[in-house]
């Protein structure tokens, strides 16, 4: 999603503009999705361009596609094909995931290009991910995949712009730019204030249990609140099972399409997850005028400064924020809106990329 508004957002500010995407064939697609959805890449462009227009997104540039495989034990699209080779000549590459894009040794590297510069924006941490079963082994091969990430950033672009502080940049030698390079759809900035009588909570986000989703299930039953939950996932029927188990009143009403609209009718969003590197939702939440209740992380630090969020540290913390949360009115959330704007975001990256 955030590859389709920079590139619609560029092209807005004026800037020729073109958009690359991996492109899988009917076996990866069956993979990933369960079925072939898309014959030729003209069906996916005609889908993004559907889904763009349906998010508010400025008109999209043009569209090319390049080949990439996805790996079922590994959850991930690797590139096979070099993006650059297919890609319109460029004085500037903005690579989402550089680390990622050039897992496999196809892609060129930045010495070899003749654009001026190449910011790369790094999204995930791979190495949280890794560790989960926190096993001696996995802390090995985390600790192994984060620096081979750390070369492939180096070699794959001029500057690295990340997230959030929660990417592990420790004794990277290259330039990085710490600065707001993600924004919210302007659909959030519509959504009608909380009523005084308005004391829903949700979360929203995919559903595994690496969201914390059991903090969710565990802190409806104790404080006997209702919480909706959006999404879908692998874990889903465990997390329900497990609700149901231990009588949690927690709603799973599926994944939202339009999920401004669902936003409407809460005041709080509780988001428990520790995995995240910037989390989408939460800056969604507070650009709606809602309250956020998160934990203290490296990856939430972005948010500390703006209106409306409850920051706890333990369990005790957490009814202390919710019920704050729950007995206040949300304040003006300009401050998030401004910080969080689109055509703000994509402003400063054009001006990183022409300094």
């Amino acid at each position: 999603m955030f590859c389709i508004w920079h590139a619609g957002g560029f092209a807005a500010l004026g800037h020729k503009t073109a958009l690359g995407m991996p492109w899988l064939d009917g076996k990866s697609q069956i993979k990933l999705w369960g079925a072939e959805l898309f014959k030729k890449p003209e069906e996916q462009e005609d889908w993004i361009r559907q889904e763009a227009r349906h998010m508010g997104v400025p008109a999209l540039p043009d569209i090319f596609f390049f080949k990439g495989v996805f790996s079922l034990s590994t959850y991930s699209i690797y590139i096979i094909e070099d993006p650059y080779k297919v890609a319109p000549q460029s004085r500037y590459y903005v690579v989402e995931e550089p680390e990622h894009l050039a897992w496999l040794p196809c892609v060129l590297p930045r010495k070899k290009l003749s654009a001026e510069k190449v910011i790369g924006i790094v999204m995930t941490n791979y190495g949280f991910y890794i560790r989960r079963p926190k096993r001696p082994d996995r802390a090995l091969f985390a600790a192994i995949v984060e620096w081979r990430n750390k070369k492939l950033m180096c070699k794959y672009s001029d500057v690295i712009a990340p997230l959030s502080p929660a990417i592990n940049l420790e004794g990277i030698k290259h330039p990085v730019v710490h600065q707001q390079v993600t924004g919210v759809l302007d659909s959030f900035k519509s959504v009608p204030p909380v009523k005084v009588d308005q004391q829903g909570i949700y979360f929203m986000g995919r559903l595994v249990w690496d969201k914390a989703l059991d903090v969710v299930i565990e802190c409806a039953l104790k404080l006997d609140l209702p919480i909706d939950i959006y999404g879908e996932g692998p874990d889903q029927t465990e997390m329900e099972e497990r609700a149901k188990q231990i009588k949690a009143p927690v709603q799973f009403q599926g994944p939202s399409y339009s999920p401004w609209r669902d936003v409407e009718k809460y005041s709080v969003f509780f988001n428990p997850s520790l995995s995240e590197v910037l989390c989408t939702t939460t800056a969604e939440a507070l650009v709606a005028g809602r309250h956020v209740v998160i934990p203290d992380c490296p990856a939430n630090t972005p948010f500390y400064d703006l209106p409306n969020v409850h920051v706890y540290k333990d369990e005790k913390g957490i009814e202390d924020s919710i019920n704050q949360a729950l007995a206040t009115l949300p304040t003006c959330p300009d401050k998030a809106r401004k910080r969080f704007d689109w055509a703000n975001v994509c402003k400063s990256i054009v001006d990183l990329l022409q300094t």
